[in-house]
C-alpha cells in the first residue's frame, strides 16, 4: 500500500563494503544511543542535509538562521569526536570565529554558494584585503570551478532564485 503521507527510502548495498560497515555500526545502536535505526539515519541527514532543503524551498530568516546553527552545532560535534576517537589533532589554521562570521553572510545572503557569497552575476565576491592577498589565485575562478558551482547551485535549486 503506498501512502502519500509518508516518504519511504529503501537502499541495498553489497555486504563487503563500506556502506555495509556503516549500516552495521549504526544498527548496532552505537553510543548506545536510543533511537532506532531509521531515527538514526534520519537525525544523520538532517544535520547534513536540513538548512540546505529548506533554503531550497523558500526559508529565510532566522529560522533558517537558527536551524543552520543547529546543524553546524551537530556535525561539530561529530568532527570532534572523529578526531577524538581517530587520534587527529584540530588543524590549526582552522579559526571558527571565522567559520562562523562566513556561515552567517552566506545565509543572509539571497544568493548562496557552498564555495562563498556570489554576486547578481555570478562571481565570487570577497573583500579589498582579501583581494590584495590572493591576487595571483585566478585558478579561483576557472571555467572548471566556476560549472561546478553552477551545477551544484542548479542541484539544489538555487539557480532558480533571482532569475539566476
Amino acid at each position: 500500500m503506498n501512502d502519500s503521507r509518508y516518504r519511504v527510502v529503501s537502499f541495498r548495498r553489497p555486504s563487503d563494503s563500506a556502506d555495509a560497515e556503516v549500516i552495521d555500526y549504526l544498527r548496532s545502536k552505537p553510543l548506545n544511543l536510543k533511537e532506532d535505526y531509521s531515527e538514526t539515519i534520519t537525525s544523520t541527514l538532517k544535520k547534513h542535509w536540513l538548512p540546505l532543503a529548506l533554503f531550497s524551498s523558500g526559508l529565510r530568516g532566522e529560522e533558517l538562521r537558527q536551524i543552520g546553527i543547529w546543524a553546524i552545532s551537530q556535525l561539530e560535534a561529530q568532527i570532534s569526536m572523529i578526531r577524538r576517537t581517530c587520534g587527529i589533532a584540530p588543524d590549526p589554521l582552522v579559526v571558527t570565529s571565522n567559520i562562523s562570521m562566513q556561515a552567517s553572510n552566506i545565509v543572509a545572503s539571497d544568493s548562496l554558494s557552498v564555495l562563498g557569497i556570489t554576486s547578481g552575476d555570478g562571481q565570487i565576491s570577497s573583500t579589498d584585503e582579501e583581494d590584495e592577498d590572493h591576487d595571483d589565485d585566478d585558478e579561483f575562478l576557472s571555467s572548471q570551478n566556476y560549472q561546478e558551482m553552477s551545477d551544484m547551485k542548479r542541484m539544489f535549486g538555487w539557480d532558480n532564485q533571482n532569475g539566476g
